[in-house]
């Protein structure tokens, strides 16, 4: 029988006397995301639809892009500085990958004041080391920045010593994704009324504080432009196919890509490798929750660890599609307790090296998986950017409406009013397009793997790079 001894504590003592101290650590994590970022491409990656649509809320080069009813303004807010003043796609990544990098650093500093320990350092790299982190990092996507605000906001709510950023924490988050805000504010409110030592008035009232700053915006916004509250909810649950259902397997499926299992994208099997590394997860929580009640602390992981889940639980079992980005906020509060368990077992002889070869295996699968991500949405993309320049070319200028596939991001790139196309182009001609061509406006409709409407049969047409084709409804001037 194998007998699994304690390392010696002169050895540990060495061990963590060797290691910067934990803020220098949590930096050296922090620039080491940004660098993995740059690596797998993160600057040279063309715009994603939603991306399209939060950038051109407020680009100083582009009209706004239609804002579907479950959209929120944080992200709009977010990349504003950048798309207000310039149109490369490569500095707004570089901000991004700037701004998420400091956001990692900023958001695991709180946990330095519940434990000033090493262990918060590596669960920033664990979290840090995901593809869906590395992948998202310099995207304007509104999730990462829901999952740094959660562990921020749930820091705070332990120590009780800066309510003025636990309110800062919930805006971010209800500014992001105000349902995701509501949830960790149910948390994180019960644990801050339940709890004896973070029973704090104004721990309750910043979160409350911080929750009304996003649903604020929301409900004003879904009365002047989305006919009231019910009906912009009710237009947000259709659109994201809400409702009682189970998610689980094809969240499975996706864990390593694609991004969104939904109109008829094909997720693939269950990889096995990517499995194991999922069960891992709630292996690790039970081990790090099991090492914190034996070192008489429980509270926090306990905390890190209802929070999570209950920020699953919708995406798992209320939304009717997989994408794995929706699950990156139980990833990064899951990593808290998932680091106390390393932590633990790396005090044995046996854990340690199991651990070090673990933590080797989690950075290389989930790099592997970044850089097949990152590397096939770059040539996906730039092919995209290729076909606005040819359009350019052909004279394509504001005032212009691009409708079709892809149309959001191609009307982004061109400066024009844009309407996009998922599965298939509307049976009649939709009133903006015919309102545009009233107008005088250049209307081009675009298309790859969609069949084009028969109105647009007359239309000239031409042959963009790649698999994409034009039919312009004015003549171009």
């Amino acid at each position: 029988m194998t007998v699994i001894r304690p390392l010696p504590s002169a050895a540990l003592d060495a061990g963590r006397a060797a290691l910067p101290p934990p803020g220098v650590l949590l930096a050296l994590v922090s620039c080491a995301y940004a660098l993995a970022q740059l690596l797998i491409g993160a600057p040279w990656t063309g715009l994603g639809w939603d991306e399209a649509v939060y950038a051109s809320q407020y680009a100083g080069h582009a009209p706004p892009a239609p804002f579907s009813a479950p959209r929120a303004r944080g992200v709009p807010l977010l990349v504003a500085p950048v798309v207000s003043v310039t149109d490369s796609v490569p500095v707004l990544r570089l901000y991004l990958v700037a701004l998420s990098s400091l956001g990692l650093f900023a958001a695991f500093a709180v946990w330095l004041r519940v434990r000033d320990s090493r262990t918060v350092p590596l669960a920033a790299l664990l979290f840090a080391g995901c593809w869906l982190s590395l992948f998202y990092g310099g995207q304007a996507m509104p999730n990462l920045y829901v999952a740094l605000a959660a562990v921020a906001a749930a820091g705070a709510v332990v120590t009780g010593r800066a309510p003025v950023g636990l309110g800062a924490a919930f805006a971010v988050m209800s500014l992001m994704r105000p349902s995701d805000a509501l949830v960790a504010a149910a948390v994180l409110g019960v644990a801050a009324l339940a709890v004896p030592a973070w029973r704090r008035t104004r721990s309750l009232v910043a979160i409350a504080a911080g929750t009304a700053v996003g649903w604020g915006l929301w409900l004003a916004e879904a009365e002047l432009a989305y006919g009231g509250m019910l009906r912009r909810l009710r237009d947000a649950g259709e659109h994201n196919a809400t409702g009682w259902s189970f998610t689980l397997a094809e969240h499975a499926r996706a864990l390593d890509g694609p991004s969104l299992c939904r109109f008829g994208t094909d997720c693939g099997p269950v990889s096995p490798v990517a499995l194991i590394w999922w069960l891992a997860i709630p292996a690790m929580v039970a081990a790090g929750l099991w090492a914190a009640w034996r070192e008489r602390r429980p509270g926090p992981a306990l905390l890190a660890t209802a929070c999570g889940v209950a920020l699953a639980l919708p995406y798992l079992f209320y939304v009717g599609y997989a994408a794995p980005r929706f699950l990156m906020p139980a990833y990064a509060l899951l990593a808290l307790p998932s680091a106390d368990a390393v932590t633990a077992l790396f005090r044995r002889r046996l854990g340690a090296a199991l651990m070090s070869a673990g933590l080797l295996a989690h950075l290389a699968l989930q790099g592997a998986y970044a850089y097949r991500m990152g590397h096939g949405h770059v040539a996906g993309r730039e092919r995209l950017a290729q076909a606005a320049e040819h359009l350019r070319q052909q004279g394509v200028r504001p005032p212009c409406l691009i409708y079709g596939e892809s149309g959001v991001q191609l009307g982004y790139l061109l400066g024009c009013e844009s309407q996009g196309v998922i599965q298939r182009f509307a049976e009649r001609q939709p009133a903006r397009v015919r309102r545009a061509l009233e107008s005088g406006h250049q209307v081009v409709v675009v298309h790859a793997g969609v069949r084009p409407p028969g109105y647009v049969a007359g239309w000239p047409e031409t042959d963009l790079p790649g698999r994409w084709k034009a039919r312009f409804g004015h003549a171009i001037r």
